[in-house]
């Protein structure tokens, strides 16, 4: 099973139980702001992923009465323009940052996570954290909207409270494997992840773009962000490695996954590679099942699952890529079935 996806969570909390949630006709043009929504601040707006959760917003009509833009006290006082509205980029670290928030949309780093989200939640704000920061809280869930929802059943707005999500490669893995686990329990789980600049920042994505004209041009790269040539070459994840000889990406994804299916028993085995690509991880998954699964019946629980798109054209040789995923404005997942085997 091979997968690609740009990951964009769809609605990451819902203000309330009974509002409808609802789909942008691609030809119309409408704003989210509306008075009965939640107060949202974003906190690292100024980054790709802050700008990306600024798209989705628009993209998914998500509802908000008022939202502040925040950041490091280097990029407060930048104006940005969003939904036809003027916004200047708050300090972070001012006093009364997070009075008036509901929702607190954070992907500044674990650092930043760690020492701002308490405050946000004391003034009430419910946090959805997109660092590692406290993804293995047991008192934190984590959570994959199409996953597992329950994991949140006691996450109210005004109550303040932490909901992290997993890493980017644990999403898109378990987006297709959860499906599949719950109708034929998953004992072992081997991925092999390929992953894009995009998952290491703005930063990343423009080194990419300087070395490829670089290397082009007969120069030598420039190496800030990595310490090697990323244009025209892969490597393993660029997170340190571990005692136990996996990186820091790779055990991710062990835990996570165990923590979301709470399954301690679930054997996971991870080879995280980085790969010259602008957006769009991509993964191949091995599965081992406890009960037989033939590829016709996995093929439509998948069909039924949310979020997840079968790419098999097997007489064109097309399958996914990245590039046919990116750009989405919601989880897009696309799955080859090449072959399924049970074992005893």
């Amino acid at each position: 099973m091979q997968a690609a996806a740009a990951v964009r969570h769809p609605h990451l909390l819902a203000p309330s139980p009974g509002r409808a949630r609802h789909r942008r006709a691609p030809a119309t043009v409408r704003m989210a702001l509306r008075d009965d929504g939640p107060s949202v601040a974003i906190v690292g707006v100024t980054g790709a992923v802050g700008q990306e959760f600024l798209r989705v917003i628009t993209d998914r009509d998500f509802p908000y009465r008022s939202l502040r833009l925040l950041a490091s006290e280097r990029s407060a006082g930048k104006r940005l323009s969003f939904e036809d509205r003027e916004y200047t980029v708050q300090d972070l670290a001012a006093p009364g940052a997070f009075d008036g928030v509901d929702i607190a949309l954070f992907s500044a780093g674990g650092g930043v996570s760690r020492k701002y989200a308490p405050a946000a939640v004391a003034s009430g704000a419910v946090v959805v954290d997109n660092s590692s920061a406290f993804r293995m809280d047991p008192e934190v869930p984590l959570v994959i909207p199409e996953v597992n929802p329950e994991a949140m059943a006691n996450v109210r707005l005004g109550q303040g409270a932490i909901v992290a999500n997993p890493n980017c490669s644990t999403i898109i893995c378990l987006m297709a494997a959860t499906p599949l686990h719950r109708h034929a329990k998953v004992l072992r789980m081997v991925v092999s992840t390929y992953q894009a600049a995009s998952g290491a920042g703005a930063a990343a994505m423009e080194e990419l773009k300087l070395q490829t004209q670089e290397v082009l041009a007969g120069k030598a790269p420039t190496c800030n962000i990595f310490n090697q040539q990323y244009a025209f070459n892969i490597f393993s994840h660029n997170a340190p490695i571990l005692e136990n000889g996996y990186n820091e990406e790779e055990m991710k994804m062990v835990k996570e996954t165990r923590k979301i299916w709470n399954d301690k028993d679930v054997k996971v085995t991870a080879t995280c590679i980085r790969v010259p690509v602008m957006r769009a991880h991509a993964e191949s998954v091995n599965l081992q099942f406890e009960k037989p699964l033939d590829e016709d019946t996995a093929r439509e629980i998948l069909r039924a699952a949310p979020g997840v798109t079968i790419v098999d054209d097997r007489a064109a040789n097309r399958f996914p890529t990245p590039l046919e995923v990116t750009g989405h404005s919601f989880i897009k997942m696309s799955i080859l079935l090449p072959e399924f085997h049970y074992f005893d």
